[in-house]
């Protein structure tokens, strides 16, 4: 058996929870698990390509375990224990609107008791709770060193790029790590301005992508790639500046969100169009992610969404991770990744749920407004790897 330890903690609120989600917030392995699993797969695309599901499948299988007999149990279990009691808090809106909250917009309280569909904000485990992660391959398992290197790559991922619970894609749910190298890589950023931390975030991706997997045969992927894929090619990195707190760089983000998207044009007057039966290109804001909301000053409103044939695609997970980093000098970072993804399936088109029947029109054909957004940040370092 081996196993390594590694001492996290919570950079921004971090919104996770069992069943009931409104009900608590508590540190749970599976949801852990299954966002390593994303992140190896992520690197794995990487490597082998998006063609071969099959064999991506059963290479993440053989870490994070399957359902069906034949893959088995997870060959790397995963133990979470909190270094100290912490009491979840429920989310609360400023008391003038804030990035923050555009960010974090669905965490709080919706509804109301007198129709009887009031929601309580969901609680959150706040910023700076610790807690020490184990990964532990299983007794008697052939290969233990390889399984547990794959799961140490996507814990590293994992904090430098991403995030876990609700908004993980927002910057909610970020974390770091105390100072720790293992398998080579540095788990704690100690950069003080955006170009050192995109270079320390490059030396990173450099080993995992030159040292790691090695015996696999490596393919690149497709250009859009079928999933959420870690490649020069599919994948782009940024560090968008620094901020003395995490609150001040989660209010930078937001509220530069917040005014890019508002009332944006084209869209802002071509969907109303659409609501109202007229056919338009495309809504160009959907590339940050579906669904969308609008409301008019008329009184139309409508969600926009997506169907293959008769089927509905209520979801589309946006193709941008927007993550906190904290760093040894104190300093808070903001770091970017955008997937290029295909953003919706074969044939997709975007549709509205509207009280008419708008013609459904085409998705946006590449994730250039997200680029455009990025390019607002005048400090922003890209991280170059390959």
């Amino acid at each position: 058996m081996q196993e390594l330890k590694f001492t996290l903690e919570t950079v921004t609120p971090l919104f996770l929870a069992g069943a009931e989600p409104r009900q608590g917030a508590e540190l749970r392995p599976p949801s852990f698990r299954g966002a390593l699993r994303y992140w190896l797969r992520a690197t794995l695309g990487g490597m082998i390509g998006d063609g071969d599901l099959a064999q991506l499948h059963h290479l993440e299988n053989q870490v994070f375990g399957a359902a069906d007999e034949q893959e088995g149990a997870s060959a790397v279990r995963l133990l979470l224990h909190p270094f100290h009691p912490v009491s979840p808090q429920p989310y609360q809106r400023s008391r003038s609107p804030s990035g923050k909250d555009y960010l974090y917009w669905s965490m709080v309280a919706s509804g109301s008791p007198e129709r009887g569909n009031y929601q309580p904000p969901k609680q959150f485990i706040p910023a700076g709770a610790t807690f020490e992660l184990i990964l532990r391959t299983r007794p008697g398992l052939q290969d233990a060193e390889s399984k547990l290197e794959a799961a140490v790559v996507a814990l590293w991922l994992l904090v430098q790029l991403g995030g876990i619970g609700s908004r993980s894609r927002r910057t909610a749910g970020s974390l770091c790590t105390h100072p720790q190298t293992a398998l080579g890589l540095d788990f704690a950023l100690n950069a003080t301005t955006p170009q050192q931390a995109a270079e320390q975030l490059r030396q990173g991706l450099q080993i995992i992508r030159s040292t790691k997997f090695r015996t696999i045969q490596k393919r690149a992927p497709h250009v859009p790639s079928s999933f959420d894929v870690l490649h020069p090619t599919t994948a782009k990195i940024w560090v968008l500046g620094t901020w003395r707190s995490a609150d001040e760089a989660i209010e930078a983000v937001g509220a530069k969100l917040r005014d890019f998207r508002n009332r944006r044009e084209p869209d802002h007057q071509n969907v109303g169009r659409w609501l109202r039966g007229s056919s338009i290109p495309t809504v160009q804001r959907a590339a940050f992610g579906l669904p969308l909301v609008y409301r008019y000053s008329s009184g139309s409103s409508g969600t926009v969404q997506a169907q293959a044939g008769q089927d509905q695609i209520d979801r589309r997970a946006s193709p941008l991770w927007l993550k906190i980093s904290k760093t040894t000098q104190g300093k808070f970072f903001a770091v970017a990744t955008l997937f290029n993804a295909r953003f919706l399936p074969e044939r997709a088109k975007l549709s509205a749920r509207t009280q008419g029947q708008p013609p459904t029109i085409d998705p946006p054909d590449d994730y250039s407004i997200i680029e455009n957004w990025l390019n607002q940040f005048a400090e922003k370092a890209e991280v170059s790897y390959e």
